[in-house]
């Protein structure tokens, strides 16, 4: 009889590890409090394929992605008739600017095989038509005085040109669901846990704690009881915590969470968009590179329909807005953000038009105290972990149902993942990734602090 496993979330996270967990025989239910796929942080994400963080782990982790992302229908098994999210493949620089990207960064770029080149101002303006090529780090807000303030050291980037975007990460979260479900897993919409309760089933299934019908108390399996507002109750021998922005709240339902080194905290967000076609398509027809630029605290990319989208990354200038409880978080644009945005785009591309209505989508992102996630077991038999994922993880969600499966196998066979922690073979990048990097024990890791993990 195959082992049972509930997955909580329905976001990209949930369904891809629903996905990889039912094709190794997992007898899978997914439930999600909201009314279908992808309504959290996954529907408001840029969804960014970008291979450049502080950790040499999330770097392979994001480059063995991006090949799963290559050829998503036939890592899905999609049929013909099945649309499938795109990759569009524009390339990606980075701003150089201090203390963002570690000094190995190129050597690991080499070690694992991920093409790059180093552009000067010159190649940013040939590849980025309209663009400001001067250095304006450190950012500042635009009611600061040196906001205006020109600037006379040329920017430099580091261009990978295998970065991109994926075309509709709602319609990506859908391919996984339909995978997952191509493999039975059931998914429950309109589905709010609201209690969790964990037990130890002795060999004759009862209640450990309880005499058998031969009078013993034997131990065996674990097992997991999930109760709904709408009263069900669903049991089984594993739990997923990928609940995204909810998922704090999910850890303490379970009791879990103590010997923690880290914490997640639920975090608002806006992503706006601007027309700017004569800006974002180039000559040929084609979308221009994803930017990212923490010098002026930004990143940009192309978007449907000749519209330049605006997120922020993080700068030590911006406020950022920490929130207690994720469904009391006003889903509106606020105009003063969007201005914010909009001025400093305007600041590295001249020719952008800022109208005077705000434009753009809000989500309430599941960020970690360093901004690297945690894919993990926890104290307590049977639960697991893939939280603190938002604002940076959504590329590397293929890879994420895979490992969260293969860490779940190993736990559950009786492996002591956090004594020895469990490494998963990367099939297109070769080597292995140590799933210690994403451990719920560590101290917060020395990344850049900010949405670039």
């Amino acid at each position: 009889m195959s082992a049972s496993a509930i997955v909580v979330g329905s976001g990209v996270m949930g369904a891809s590890i629903a996905f990889s967990l039912a094709k190794r025989g997992y007898a899978v239910t997914v439930v999600d409090k909201k009314s279908g796929p992808a309504q959290g942080s996954t529907g408001a994400t840029s969804a960014i394929v970008r291979f450049t963080y502080s950790l040499r782990d999330s770097i392979a982790l994001a480059w063995e992605s991006k090949h799963l992302w290559d050829n998503l229908r036939d890592y899905v098994q999609a049929p013909e008739s099945e649309p499938v999210a795109d990759f569009i493949r524009t390339g990606m620089a980075v701003i150089d600017v201090p203390g963002l990207l570690p000094t190995t960064v190129r050597t690991d770029f080499e070690d694992l095989s991920i093409p790059y080149t180093d552009w000067d101002a010159a190649d940013l303006a040939r590849e980025l038509p309209g663009i400001d090529t001067s250095n304006h780090y450190p950012p500042v807000r635009p009611d600061d005085p040196g906001f205006l303030e020109d600037s006379n050291e040329p920017a430099t980037a580091l261009y990978t040109p295998d970065g991109g975007y994926i075309s509709d990460p709602v319609l990506a979260t859908e391919n996984f669901a339909r995978a997952a479900k191509r493999h039975d897993a059931q998914f429950l919409y309109n589905a709010e846990v609201i209690s969790l309760q964990h037990r130890t089933i002795n060999t004759d299934h009862s209640i450990a704690g309880s005499p058998g019908d031969d009078g013993s108390t034997g131990e065996g399996a674990t097992a997991w009881s999930l109760k709904l507002a709408d009263g069900r109750v669903l049991d089984a021998e594993v739990v997923v915590n990928a609940a995204g922005p909810w998922s704090s709240r999910l850890n303490e339902l379970a009791k879990v969470g103590s010997d923690h080194g880290i914490s997640v905290t639920p975090l608002r967000q806006e992503v706006h968009t601007l027309p700017a076609e004569s800006i974002v398509i180039r000559s040929d027809g084609s979308p221009i590179p994803a930017l990212l630029d923490a010098g002026i605290g930004t990143y940009m990319r192309a978007e449907v329909g000749g519209q330049l989208l605006i997120g922020g990354s993080e700068p030590e200038c911006d406020e950022l807005e920490w929130v207690k409880d994720p469904d009391t978080v006003s889903m509106s644009v606020r105009p003063e953000q969007f201005e914010t945005q909009a001025l400093r785009a305007a600041k590295r591309f001249n020719d952008i038009t800022i109208p005077n209505r705000a434009r753009g989508v809000v989500g309430v992102y599941d960020a970690s105290t360093d901004w690297t996630p945690i894919y993990d077991r926890c104290e307590t038999d049977g639960f697991y972990q893939a939280i603190g994922t938002s604002g940076n993880q959504f590329k590397n969600a293929p890879m994420v149902g895979e490992l969260m499966a293969e860490l779940i196998d190993a736990v559950e066979h009786g492996h002591d993942h956090d004594g020895d922690p469990v490494r998963v073979a990367l099939e297109h990048t070769g080597g292995e990734l140590n799933l210690g990097t994403f451990s719920r024990l560590r101290s917060p890791a020395q990344t850049s602090g900010n949405v670039m993990g």
